[in-house]
């Protein structure tokens, strides 16, 4: 009968590797720990806040294309507008264009008088509101964006500060090398692979760190893409309604 050593299970092994480092290594190891539960707490939080600024963004769109002017729905009290990045842009925008008219006009424009029909910008105040609408989109990029970096930074990071555990602990390990001059390999193997258990650990945080980013990234992606056009939209329909013959 012929005897089988079974191979130890990753965990045990990378358990006994973690008790076998050095004090710098299991320092290492700890710190890409804590970093791993930050970056899945991102990356958890910041896909439920990009899918709920989607599902918002596409029940404010809905509402927008219902009304036959630009601002009906601004000026629409039964109509309860949330904070998804379309909508902010949207209220900061049309506010401004409000406050742009007399009294009279938006008195006329509230209470959908007739009057309001001669209510009229000049080519200076619509750049003004392209303008207004371009940094609130901004504002929103950046909020969207939010999260990412510390991702991007996790990715990068973790295999690298892994790498330093790693050449860290083979210096050690050629280091009592060298005071002992001669050793056998199962004496120095342990330390090796204690020292390589930083970049095992490092790898485990990236990689799924990457994934995520990547995902993440494009959802963002998309979302900048549709405020864009929304913008667009937007500034383009408020000249087409509101805008006079005037400078």
């Amino acid at each position: 009968m012929i005897n089988t050593i079974m191979p130890a299970l990753p965990l045990a092994s990378l358990w006994q590797a973690f008790w076998a480092s050095n004090l710098m290594g299991q320092t290492i190891v700890v710190i890409q720990l804590i970093g791993s539960v930050l970056v899945w707490t991102i990356m958890v939080g910041k896909g439920h806040e990009l899918r709920a600024m989607e599902r918002g963004s596409r029940r404010f769109l809905k509402n927008f294309m219902a009304g036959s002017g630009v601002i009906d729905l601004y000026l629409d009290k039964g109509v309860q507008l949330d904070k998804t990045p379309l909508s902010v842009i949207y209220q900061h925008t049309c506010k401004r264009l409000v406050r742009l008219f007399d009294r009279d006009t938006r008195a006329a424009l509230i209470g959908k008088d007739a009057a309001a029909e001669n209510a009229a910008l000049t080519a200076k105040e619509i750049e003004l509101l392209s303008g207004t609408a371009e940094h609130i989109l901004a504002e929103q990029v950046v909020r969207a964006e939010s999260g990412m970096n510390s991702l991007a930074t996790a990715t990068t990071a973790a295999p690298l500060i892994g790498l330093l555990g790693t050449v860290w602990g083979v210096l050690d390990a050629f280091h009592v090398m060298g005071i002992k001059g001669s050793v056998q390999l199962a004496e120095i193997a342990p330390a090796l692979s204690a020292a390589m258990l930083t970049t095992v650990v490092g790898l485990l945080v990236a990689i799924p760190s990457g994934i995520g980013y990547n995902i993440l990234q494009g959802i963002v992606r998309r979302s900048v893409i549709e405020m864009e056009g929304f913008v667009d939209e937007l500034t383009g329909r408020i000249a087409c309604e509101f805008q006079g013959g005037g400078n």
